[in-house]
């Protein structure tokens, strides 16, 4: 009994050393938190009285999803019936992702973040979910996602624009807003969940930050997709040290076709790096070479499937670091390059204890943070943690800044190079402006009400016709006539 005191009290108090520490290293900035392979979910009061969610931030995305039924798991969800304030479209909406899918109804209802203390409150559609395959993972500590990307990508439905939440709070402020991600990941080896900071910023306001902003233009508003000209394993040497990238070093071509084939996109919502498929076996191969002459053995399945290896301590990496190489908004020959440590693609997933006859016994999972993509580039949260990132939507290009917290990531350059990226790399592709996508759609859609009012009355004019003519005294004898030719040929 005294000894079960004790580590009760021991546990006690490693539980208030652990949340005294976070607060001490992010100064109590935090707003976001996730579970291992979860993202990141910032905390939402949505309708009248408030019912507290959990929303995952989701820069993949545009539109602001809620749960309306209990799932497998959870029976935490958005009760529409106890909002007072709640409007119902009476219109479907659905989406689909790169992995599910849900279905449900357009609403609109009022929504405020506590921890955006300058952010007012505003009504907002809402996606109410009804259905959904393969959305909501199992244990998701999240009951919704808060879509951060342009409108094209928003759900859809027949006759249905589902304005988003940013855009809700443009119009509500009359200005533009920015928004600021600073991921933290893991505090400890030993813990699973990570940390962040999630915060508005006023496109109007200059922001007071001497750490220097490295831009990289957004080259199509739907997601937020930019030029990922090269990723590459870096040499232990220039890992080790701060070096200037040689001419051997600077993005490939053919590497900078391929990631940009399809799109490159920067989403908070993906947990890890996809790379087309060829450039993924490329740079695991390479990889999984170098930690062969560790003389530790890790199957095929942790590299090429996604599967998890598992240790009785902590490891630390001695793996090689990560570059990824964005085209700079300065100038189409340049460009900065992000060096990412392998404690980001190393991921901790799970820390299980277990007790048997000779003790406890501890076991550490990782998982690898790269992932095969198709055809297309996804920049997720794993080569986000360490840094800050801003999105600056109205203008058009994102941020990139180190970071107090997380892992050591660093930001390199700018470099120049003798061509233009753009040409070079085929990024030149049409650019949909959002706005003159919405005006061009609703000039469509009143040429093709004026098309179809004129087949109606077309159509209709006839029965116009005798509707007045029946009414003129001078015409009487012809609009009978006609009437009784129609009346014989139906007969």
């Amino acid at each position: 009994m005294y000894n079960y005191v004790k580590m009760l009290v021991l546990f006690t108090i490693l539980q208030i050393s652990f949340v005294f520490n976070i607060k001490e290293v992010y100064s109590e900035e935090i707003n976001l938190y996730g579970d291992a392979g979860q993202a990141y979910s910032v905390e939402a009061y949505l309708g009248h009285p408030h019912q507290k969610l959990k929303l995952l931030v989701d820069t993949g995305s545009t539109t602001l999803a809620i749960a309306s039924y209990a799932r497998e798991n959870s029976n935490e969800y958005f009760h529409p019936d106890n909002s007072s304030s709640i409007y119902d479209s009476g219109k479907s909406v659905q989406a689909e992702y790169s992995q599910g899918m849900w279905s449900g109804r357009l609403v609109s209802d009022f929504i405020k973040f506590p921890s955006l203390k300058s952010t007012p409150e505003v009504r907002s559609d809402i996606a109410l979910i009804t259905q959904s395959h393969k959305f909501f993972m199992n244990g998701s500590g999240w009951q919704g996602l808060l879509g951060l990307a342009y409108l094209p990508v928003g759900a859809w439905g027949n006759g249905v624009v589902v304005e988003s939440w940013l855009d809700s709070v443009d119009r509500t402020l009359h200005r533009p807003i920015s928004f600021h991600l600073k991921l933290c990941g893991p505090i400890s080896k030993t813990n699973t969940t990570h940390y962040g900071y999630f915060k508005m910023l006023d496109d109007h306001t200059p922001q007071v930050n001497s750490t220097k902003i490295f831009r990289t233009p957004i080259l199509r508003k739907r997601w937020y997709e930019v030029g990922v000209l090269s990723i590459s394993v870096m040499s232990t040497l220039s890992a080790a040290n701060q070096t200037v990238v040689d001419t051997a070093k600077q993005p490939n071509m053919d590497m900078c076709l391929k990631l940009n084939a399809e799109k490159s996109i920067v989403d908070s919502g993906t947990t890890n790096i996809r790379l087309p498929d060829s450039l993924f076996r490329q740079v695991v191969d390479e990889l999984k070479n170098i930690y062969r002459s560790s003389q530790v053995l890790i199957l095929d399945e942790f590299w090429y499937q996604g599967e998890a290896a598992c240790w009785p301590e902590p490891q630390v990496w001695t793996l090689p670091w990560l570059a990824i190489d964005l085209l700079s908004s300065d100038a189409d020959n340049q460009y900065f390059r992000l060096e990412i440590p392998p404690q980001n693609y190393m991921r901790v997933v799970g820390v299980y204890n277990s007790s048997d006859k000779t003790g406890t016994v501890s076991e550490y999972c990782y998982k690898l943070g790269i992932e095969a993509g198709g055809s297309e580039t996804v920049l997720g949260y794993t080569a986000m943690e360490g840094l800050q990132v801003i999105f600056n939507r109205s203008a058009g290009w994102i941020g990139w800044q180190t970071s107090d917290c997380g892992a050591n990531a660093r930001i390199t350059g700018p470099y120049n190079t003798s061509y233009s990226f753009k040409t070079t790399c085929e990024l030149l592709r049409p650019v949909s402006n959002v706005a003159i996508s919405i005006r061009a759609a609703q000039w469509a859609l009143c040429a093709i009400s004026i098309i179809a009012a004129a087949v109606l009355i077309y159509l209709l004019a006839p029965c116009i016709k005798t509707f007045f003519v029946r009414r003129l005294p001078s015409s009487q004898q012809i609009s009978l006539s006609q009437a009784a030719l129609v009346e014989q040929e139906s007969s």
